[in-house]
């Protein structure tokens, strides 16, 4: 069968990637929330997991679920003593891998974010588990990141 009108796949196809584009680009520079510059001290943690059960997901006993976390793409972030909020690195998770389950101490420029997150992670082979933020979470940009030492 011969369609009518050949050009109208292509023609949606494009229709449809621009309009998502559009919905993701980012706002022009004077939409753009301003930053505060913040230094942060806390544990860096899977998200996921603190924010299911905050008090079990903390320290070294829980390094070894927080790390199979973060492979499995769970964003991680640095929970703050300060004012007891996540914040998620703008960059992923590369730069606080390698302080997992430790505290950091975190300089660099904050804003906060309104839209939904969710957070997925797999659950055996063929399950996964969910976790939406509403409400609003935090994104730092790292300026400067070290190990800090224990909480007195």
């Amino acid at each position: 069968m011969r369609m009518k009108y050949p050009w109208l796949t292509p023609a949606l196809a494009i229709l449809i990637a621009a309009s998502v584009y559009a919905q993701r680009a980012p706002a022009p520079a004077a939409e753009q929330p301003k930053g505060q510059t913040v230094t942060l001290a806390g544990e860096v943690v899977d998200a996921a997991c603190y924010m299911i059960h905050p008090k079990a997901a903390i320290g070294p006993a829980h390094k070894e679920c927080g790390a199979a976390c973060a492979q499995s793409g769970v964003p991680l972030a640095i929970a703050n003593e300060a004012d007891g909020k996540l914040y998620f690195p703008a960059d992923g998770n590369k730069q606080l891998l390698a302080l997992l389950g430790q505290r950091a101490r975190v300089t660099g420029t904050a804003v906060d974010k309104s839209d939904p997150m969710e957070l997925k992670m797999p659950v055996g082979e063929k399950n996964s588990m969910s976790v939406r933020v509403d409400g609003g979470y935090k994104v730092v940009t790292i300026e400067t990141i070290s190990t800090a030492p224990a909480k007195k």
